[in-house]
Parts: C-alpha cells; structure tokens; sequence
C-alpha cells in the first residue's frame, strides 16, 4: 500500500473457511463508504482447514486485505495481540471472524471513538447464542468482572471493539486476557465507552467456546483484579484508604506488590501472635506463611523492576512463570491450593481425626493448619507469578507468524 492507513481493521480466524470471505466483503463495503485509507488485516491462527487458501486467494485481488499466519495455533489472544502489533492505523476495530459480528457497527464505534475515548466496547444487547451455555455463564462473568474490577461493561466478552492505537499497543496481551482488554486498559489509564451492536447468529463453522472455560475464567478475574491494584495508574484526586496512606509511609512509592504482600501477610501475624503458646504448630504456620508472603512479594517487587529496566535476561523464576506456567501461573497453582485448602478444612472432622490419629499418629488440628497454609501460600505464589508475568509480557510473544501475504 502506498499511503498508509489511518483506520486498521483486525479479525482473528481458526477454521472459518465458509465466513472469511462474505466477512471481508462486507468490511470493505463498508470501509469504502467511511472514506478512510484502510487496511484489513486477518489473523490465520494456525487453521486446519481452508482459511488460508481462501484468504491467500484473495489477497492477491484486495491491495487493502493482508494476511498474517501462524505457524500453529495460538490461541485468540495471541492473534489479536498480532493484528494489534502489525496494524498501522490510528484507530482500530477488533471483530469476530464468524460473521456474528456486525461491519455496520464500525461507523457507529468510530463516532463514539471520536468523543474522546481511548476504547470503545460492543455491547451485544441482543445476543444470538445459546441461552444457558453462552448467555448465562457470560451474564454472570460480566457482572463479577464489573464489580471485582470498577469497570462496569455489560459485555466484556465481545470482541467488536474500537481502540486508540496509541492506547491499546502499550497493554499487554497474553494468556486468554483478550476477555479482559476492558479491565486491562485501565492499567494505561484508558477513557473507556461503550455501545449497543448488533449479534447475528452463527451460520457456518462451529463456535470456540464451551462451559469448560467458566472455572478458567474465575481464576482469571481474581489474578487481574491483583494485577490492576498492582499496575493500574492512580488519579491524584483518588480517594486513598487509611492502608493506602500509610503504606505510603512505610514503603516507597512504586513498591505496590510489596505493600499487596504486606497487607497479605497481616492477618497471619496477628492471628500467630493470638494463638501462640496454646497452639503452637497453627501459630508457628501462620509465622512461616506471614514471612514467605512478604519474602515474595520481596522478590516479585525486584523482579518487575527488572522487567522494567529491560535486563537482558529474563531469570530463572520469569522464565518459570512465563513458560514452565505457560504464562498462567494462577492456573497452576491456583486449583493446587484450593484443594489444599479444602482438604485443611475437612480433617477436623472427628471421623477423619480419629483415623489419623491411629494410622500416623499426628493431631488433625495440626495437619490440618498445615495444609490450609499451604494452600493459601499456593494459591498466592500463583497470583504473585501473575505480576511477574505481566511485567515481562512485552519481552515474549506467544506465536510465530509463518506467512506474511500483502504486507
């Protein structure tokens, strides 16, 4: 393309072969009708049918269609997160690839757009999935993600999105956060709007989606409510809590993971300080954990001011985070210390208490702090993995562009 453009239209695609191209036909109609220079851009990620003939097809007629393609799949995230690096215009649009998404709405998102706004969210008001398997579950998720997170979008789920390209290019994206861009933003301080699109249901190819993602994304919430208290700007006319201002003065301005770590471990003091003498072993637990929290967020301070210093290497512990977690560590951990938790809480019971008690001969109580630490510690290094792997998301990409084709 010789002059570049000022509006890029991203579509992530996995085995769309039927809608790729009544999709592009319809957002060059409608792109044509703007009057803008544009380009569209289609992420092929890794598809296994006939996606990338299609689209290979006709990018050698369209000037304005370019096409990235993975080597293999790599998931939503990471095409969108691709599109959003390659595309050059100012603004930019996000979409489905599925045609349940509306090209129409474009127009409507750029004017909402131009009012000042660093992100614009659909909102599908009329949605055209199954009830209980997709409407429901995402009802439920927007409504937790509002109140966990401040940022009240009625449909976070849905990826017909406007963005300023100076804003969005600067959040990181990795590991499914494409659900959460809203959330995410905030972290850039984003000016954030939203509007009613319009929903069509799927006519070809099979949806992506299922119930068996609901427990991944509770996970999720909870790790980006950490990591927004952590990294999110902070207004100078905030209202501050008594915690915040006196955190304040007891730590340096920038040190929030430790601060997070210090409020943590708080209530394990107090709580081993009560209950010293009378129960040792529980109160020695909540001691040792109360010490490990704060040595953790300890290190997790040294490791985002190493992140953010762009040290030539990522260290033993990112490197863990980031690949031997396969960039969730809340994933890993998380259910590890749930369970723990829960089998903690279980062993008083005076059936399972009498049973140990003539197999190991241990007290239930004992075991049974034991394991609740544990687990609470658990549950915490996977969300203190999660700011790690946010400060380092820059530094690794998730996918391998195999083909290039018009750009």
């Amino acid at each position: 393309m010789e002059e570049k453009p000022t509006l890029s239209i991203v579509v992530p695609v996995y085995n769309e072969e039927e809608n790729v191209r009544p999709l592009f036909e319809k957002i060059q109609a409608v792109c044509e009708a703007i009057g803008e220079t544009y380009e569209v851009l289609f992420i092929d990620d890794g598809s296994r049918d006939k996606t990338f003939s299609v689209l290979s097809g006709l990018s050698k007629q369209e000037p304005q269609l370019i096409v990235v393609r993975f080597q293999k799949n790599a998931g939503q995230t990471a095409a969108m997160a691709a599109g959003f690096e390659f595309a050059q215009g100012q603004r930019i649009i996000s979409m489905d690839g599925d045609l349940q998404n509306d090209p129409e709405d474009i127009p409507n998102l750029l004017q909402k757009l131009d009012e000042g706004y660093d992100l614009v969210c659909g909102w599908r008001k009329e949605r055209q999935d199954k009830f209980l398997t997709r409407r429901v579950p995402s009802i439920v998720a927007n409504w937790i993600i509002g109140k966990v997170t401040g940022v009240p979008i009625h449909d976070n789920g849905c990826s017909l999105k406007a963005y300023r390209a100076s804003v969005i290019k600067q959040v990181p994206l990795y590991g499914e956060m494409h659900r959460f861009i809203p959330a995410m933003s905030t972290v850039v301080g984003s000016r954030i709007a939203e509007i009613v699109v319009t929903h069509h249901p799927r006519r070809f190819g099979k949806s992506k989606y299922g119930l068996g993602r609901v427990w991944r994304v509770m996970l999720d919430i909870m790790a980006f409510k950490f990591i927004i208290s952590v990294f999110a700007q902070r207004s100078t006319s905030e209202k501050t809590t008594l915690w915040q201002r006196l955190s304040a003065v007891l730590f340096k301005p920038k040190q929030r993971a430790f601060r997070v770590a210090a409020f943590l471990s708080l209530p394990f003091f107090v709580l081993g300080r009560i209950l010293f003498g009378s129960a040792n072993i529980v109160a020695l637990s909540c001691f040792s954990l109360a010490i490990v929290l704060l040595t953790l967020g300890w290190i997790t301070e040294d490791k985002i001011r190493q992140a953010q210093q762009e040290t030539p290497t990522l260290g033993a512990l990112a490197h863990f985070f980031i690949f031997g977690c396969k960039r969730r560590p809340i994933r890993l951990f998380g259910p590890v210390g749930a369970a723990l938790f829960i089998l903690g809480g279980v062993l008083p019971i005076s059936s399972i208490s009498a049973l140990l008690s003539k197999v190991w001969n241990v007290a239930a109580l004992n075991l049974s702090a034991i394991l609740i630490m544990s687990g609470i510690l658990a549950f915490c290094f996977g969300l203190f993995g999660e700011l790690i792997t946010f400060a380092n998301a820059k530094r690794v990409k998730d996918y391998t562009v195999e083909t290039f084709l018009n750009f």
